[in-house]
């Protein structure tokens, strides 16, 4: 691996956070977005007059998910030689990473295929469109409670991520399956968690010889 790209790598995790932030400022600010049970002449309003900016808001959203997704390349070196042997904690916290990352990419992706067939579209189309997107991320909460579950139980075992952030990361974990609130654990902590890991990876010598960070 490149040195440089070696010492930035951690970044990667900051930098999917900003895009969110950006992604979600623009949808939700100047285009307005609608809740997912909105009524079919407001959801429709939402693509039609708003379409380059839900357009925009779509694009940086899914930047921020790429940058999250090299970023689980890094999770996963720092997780599996610490746990050597068959790796299958390591493997399934990999594993949800990479759907959670895929769910996080098609939420956005509604709401572009909603704006982009726009002419055409039906007030009721449009509410199904937003449904969806609220599926999208719902499933995301799910696949990254078994991110984080695995990802915190193979760390108290290893010692690959302090035993600080393995009980964090568990404790968010079941936070994302207690529907009413789950929300809250995606849009709020999640990120912040993101760029907690992203700091203690960051600090971490570049050149150690142990895959562990304290």
């Amino acid at each position: 691996m490149n040195r440089l790209e070696q010492r930035l790598a951690p970044l990667d995790g900051i930098a999917a956070v900003i895009f969110w932030v950006a992604g979600v400022a623009v949808l939700q600010g100047k285009a307005h977005q609608p809740a997912w049970d909105a009524s079919p002449a407001e959801s429709l309003r939402f693509f039609q007059v708003h379409t380059g900016t839900v357009l925009l808001g779509t694009l940086l959203f899914g930047v921020g998910t790429l940058f999250f997704l090299w970023f689980l390349g890094l999770i996963r070196t720092q997780l599996g030689p610490a746990e050597g042997g068959e790796r299958r904690l390591s493997s399934i916290a990999y594993a949800g990473g990479i759907v959670m990352a895929t769910c996080l990419l098609l939420t956005p992706a509604v709401h572009a295929a909603g704006a982009i067939n726009n002419v055409g579209l039906s007030p009721d189309a449009a509410q199904v469109y937003l449904g969806i997107n609220a599926g999208f991320y719902w499933a995301a909460g799910l696949s990254g409670a078994v991110f984080l579950l695995a990802l915190g139980l193979t760390s108290l075992a290893t010692g690959a991520f302090p035993a600080w952030l393995a009980w964090a990361s568990i404790v968010l974990a079941v936070w994302l399956l207690i529907v009413p609130v789950a929300w809250i654990a995606l849009v709020y902590v999640f990120p912040l968690w993101l760029v907690v890991v992203s700091v203690l990876l960051w600090r971490r010598p570049v050149a150690a010889g142990s895959s562990s960070v304290s």
